[in-house]
């Protein structure tokens, strides 16, 4: 084995950076896309960190699927409280 991925490292940070964070959306597709990248730069060029990128893809595949069923399950309550805020 040789070094490790940084492109699979990336996919591990940002995996669980859009975690910390509200509206980590983007975060959490750039983790996945990171960690398909990892993945192949592990193939190809015989790297360490398969397992980094294959945690950075679930994390942002989790964050991706909690945010749509919170926006399912929510959504409506959410928007109907904006409308009490804003007065109309």
């Amino acid at each position: 084995m040789g070094s490790k991925s940084k492109i699979a490292v990336m996919a591990l940070v940002l995996g669980i950076v859009c975690f910390l964070n509200l509206l980590g959306i983007e975060k959490a597709i750039a983790a996945i896309i990171a960690g398909w990248l990892g993945l192949k730069e592990t193939e190809i060029e015989g790297k360490s960190g398969k397992r980094l990128a294959m945690t950075g893809i679930v994390l942002g595949s989790l964050y991706i699927v909690t945010i749509t069923v919170l926006l399912i399950l929510k959504g409506p309550e959410f928007i109907g409280m904006i409308s009490r805020m804003s007065g109309k």
